[in-house]
This record gives C-alpha cells, sequence and structure tokens, in this order.
C-alpha cells in the first residue's frame, strides 16, 4: 500500500514528497521519499537473518529505519542504535520509529560510519548494514539520496567493513547485504581485517538464474571455516514469490546459522 502524503516532521521536511509505505504484510509501516533510494526487498531480507535473542544491535546506514523496524518488529527483546547521516533521511526515520512505537528500542544517531561516537567501540552483539554496494566505476544515479545509497559518497566499502569490525563485540556478528559480484571482495575485506567463520548465503532472483545479491555474515576476531548455504529462490518465473519468498515477506526469519552452530543466540 502507497499514498503520497507530505512527512510528519520538522518544518523543513514538509514540501519532500513522501510516500506511506507498510512491509510484513503492513506490520511495519514507513514514510520514505517518493524519489531517490527506497526501502524493499533488501531491507526485508537482511532483517530476516537477523537471528538472536537479545542484545544490542547496531544499524549502519539507518536509512528511514526499515531494516530496524522490521528487526525490532520480529525480536522484541533486542535493542537497536542506528546510525545515518542524511538530516533529512534522519528525521523521516525518527517519524518512523515513533509511528511503528519503537521509540523505547531503537535510538537514532546523526553522523558518519566512520566517526562514530568512541563510546560506540567494541559495544554491539551482531552489526549489520546495507552498505553502498554499485561498483564506483558505474554510471552515477542522477538523484542525489539513491546515489548516495547505491554508491556512497566519499566513503569506500572497506571503510564500511572496519567499521562495522570496530563497533562489534569480540566474536559478535557482523551481516551485510550485498551484490554478488562484490562477494569476493566484501570476503576479503573482513578476512584482512580480523574477521572470518564466513557464512554465505546466496539471494536468486528465479530458479535457474545467477544470484544477484548475497547476505554474508562473520564474526569479530573468528577465524575458523565458513560455509555456503542453501540460500533462497525468490521469484517463481511468473514474477511472483516463491512460498518461502513469502513467508519472508510477511515476517519470517532466513536461518543464516553455521551448521556447527545450530542454536540461535545473542552471541
Amino acid at each position: 500500500m502507497t499514498t503520497d502524503q507530505p512527512p510528519d516532521g520538522p518544518d523543513e521536511l514538509e514540501m519532500m514528497p513522501v510516500t506511506h509505505d507498510h512491509l510484513l504484510n503492513e506490520a511495519v509501516k514507513i514514510i520514505q521519499p517518493a524519489d531517490g533510494y527506497r526501502v524493499g526487498t533488501d531491507a526485508v531480507l537482511l532483517a530476516a537473518s537477523i537471528n538472536c535473542s537479545s542484545g544490542r544491535i547496531l544499524d549502519m546506514g539507518a536509512g528511514v529505519g526499515g531494516v530496524a523496524l522490521c528487526v525490532a518488529r520480529r525480536l522484541p527483546d533486542v535493542q537497536i542504535t542506528g546510525i545515518e547521516k542524511d538530516p533529512d533521511i534522519g528525521e523521516l526515520a525518527r517519524a518512523n520509529i515513533k509511528n511503528n512505537g519503537f521509540e523505547d528500542r531503537i535510538r537514532l544517531i546523526k553522523g558518519d560510519i566512520t566517526a562514530m561516537p568512541p563510546v560506540l567501540e567494541a559495544s554491539f552483539d551482531q552489526v549489520m548494514s546495507n552498505p553502498p554496494y554499485h561498483d564506483a566505476r558505474s554510471t552515477r544515479p542522477r538523484n542525489r539520496a539513491r546515489a548516495l545509497a547505491h554508491m556512497g559518497e566519499d566513503t569506500s566499502l572497506e571503510e564500511w567493513v572496519k567499521s562495522a569490525i570496530w563497533a562489534t563485540k569480540p566474536r559478535g556478528r557482523i551481516t551485510f547485504i550485498c551484490r554478488a559480484d562484490r562477494a569476493a571482495e566484501l570476503i576479503r575485506l573482513f578476512e584482512t581485517h580480523g574477521a572470518g567463520e564466513t557464512l554465505l548465503f546466496p539471494l536468486w532472483p528465479r530458479h535457474s538464474a545467477p544470484a544477484g545479491r548475497v547476505i554474508i555474515q562473520v564474526r569479530r576476531a573468528i577465524s575458523g571455516p565458513g560455509a555456503i548455504l542453501p540460500g533462497l529462490v525468490l521469484h517463481n518465473d511468473d514474477g511472483s514469490f516463491t512460498e518461502t519468498a513469502t513467508r519472508v515477506m510477511a515476517g519470517e526469519p532466513l536461518f543464516v546459522v553455521h551448521p556447527a552452530r545450530p542454536q540461535l543466540t545473542s552471541r
């Protein structure tokens, strides 16, 4: 469901064209810009891959709050901190947090992921992110918000990796979603900077099609062997969601779990 209305927020946002949308079968309400980067399937899939019974989670590049809100809706005992550098998008995130009743469980920090408050160092059980993952050599979108979300501004993928590791507790988990053609680069960066036991969860657009996205999960200060998990086929040949994908889009989890560690815990 989508309706065009101004956002509920400060005066400077009243003229921003927005839409009012829903995620998880209308369990989560989202106000987002009508143009530019918009919350979609990636956000729901990333949120579905976070499995913990409690603890503190950091959402790096929180945007309008889509990932954090979906996690909060499914996992009632976690506390989430989001960091977002775009002030206008941040105000929409604050409105979304309030409108969904999560002001006591999600807090938002305005800032750059490369300059987070020192108090956040090594303080999160899990870090999650949908970072700018398009190749910088690709054509840059004209819309500034879309360009920032897809390609970043002056922040490299390596800086996103280093910041995520910096914020995670030793042995804590880091989960990114990215384009499949950047998976090898992302895994190498994590290993270079001290995170391993890599799990690779492919996301196939259709049966017999190459994976378009992957979810990558690592653990800080762990160097054990990883695994390639079965993954998820998103669409049938007619374009509809597969049965499993339909359940995930409604709020069920993805089991991004190491085969040697079958129990889902916060650590």
